[in-house]
């Protein structure tokens, strides 16, 4: 299975010519982010990333030859939750308004799409295969949901989220490929593609240095919604290209920290929906690290995740092995985590 490069480098360039636009529109129009007691950047930064990386990926999809068939829907999904992302960066919306447009496109993805969560595979020795059933649309609705909010909260320094994206989406490129998936290649890939332009301008490598931008969040849920896209199109069905349970490596740090994080609310008695300094990119800060040794400490920890689910899958170990592990490692988290917040 070959792949044109053309649409790759079309991607790049025009994800660079819309960061480059739309960085004085987004400053004359106030959609910005200022310093607060959570956020520690200097100065003004536009909060278009995201807008950028969409656009580059959409002009990129126009490119190919190849019949668009399910990936209209998905450009249709990230244009809502892209826009609505957008809005809230500039106006911040109600949770519930943001709740309502990112079912909408989950019900896109899953109802209308048809690119749903059937099986969870053979996650315990005991029993077999677990099927969803009449829950599987329900389900993926959820997990899209979890998936955009994980990037997002993990998108608290610079480069974390679009990296730890990166990671995860190459991966997942990977098992197109192996796998014969043409259409989920062509959104990795893509995606993949849109995300260096954007990490330019958010490290503010070069003569960007003074350029600084941030994906915002409309950036976060359009990362989100591919990857959980992704993870659900090639873990199901006759010719998947991974069992279920490996979704979790490859994601895996996005996800355990956001579900850390919100369970630990939800013990406290604060709303899950509340912001606080405990995810875990805050706590190793607070431990007197660098915003720079912290980032290469997430990132190995997600490298390391994401390998450990790549090969479990290339050796073909048990589904309730490679979970039993997973949510040992969980547990593992969630207890160091907590045991660090109680020091800080």
């Amino acid at each position: 299975m070959n792949i044109s490069y053309t649409p790759l480098f079309v991607a790049m360039i025009t994800t660079f010519i819309a960061i480059s636009v739309l960085r004085p529109f987004a400053i004359s129009i106030n959609l910005t982010d200022s310093p607060n007691n959570r956020k520690k950047h200097e100065g003004i930064v536009p909060l278009i990333g995201g807008l950028g990386m969409f656009f580059g990926f959409f002009i990129s999809v126009l490119t190919t030859s190849i019949d668009l068939n399910h990936i209209k829907y998905f450009v249709l999904a990230s244009f809502i939750v892209v826009i609505i992302g957008a809005l809230d960066d500039h106006r911040d919306i109600s949770v519930g308004y943001r709740f309502f447009f990112q079912i909408t496109a989950a019900v896109i993805v899953a109802a209308v799409a048809g690119v749903n969560i059937e099986s969870l595979g053979y996650l315990l020795i005991s029993r077999g295969e677990i099927l969803l059933s009449s829950w599987s649309v329900f389900f993926t609705i959820i997990a899209i949901i979890v998936a955009m909010n994980a990037v997002n909260m993990s998108d608290g320094i610079h480069g974390l989220a679009g990296l730890m994206s990166f990671i995860t989406l190459l991966s997942l490129a990977y098992f197109s490929y192996i796998g014969g998936n043409q259409e989920s290649l062509i959104i990795a890939s893509f995606m993949c593609a849109v995300i260096p332009p954007f990490l330019f301008y958010n490290l503010g490598i070069g003569y960007l240095g003074e350029k600084r931008i941030f994906m915002g969040d409309a950036g976060s849920m359009f990362l989100g919604l591919g990857i959980v896209w992704l993870l659900v199109d090639l873990s199901q069905g006759e010719y998947r290209s991974f069992s279920p349970v490996i979704a979790l490596w490859l994601f895996a740090v996005p996800l355990i920290d956001s579900v850390s994080t919100v369970l630990r609310r939800i013990i406290i008695g604060q709303s899950p929906f509340k912001p606080d300094m405990n995810h875990l990119h805050h706590i190793l800060i607070s431990m007197g690290l660098s915003e720079k040794f912290v980032l290469i400490i997430i990132l190995l920890f997600s490298l390391f995740m994401t390998l450990i689910g790549i090969m479990g899958e290339l050796n073909e170990i048990s589904e309730w092995k490679m979970f039993a592990g997973f949510i040992a490692i969980f547990v593992i988290y969630f207890i160091l985590t907590n045991l660090l917040i109680s020091k800080k």
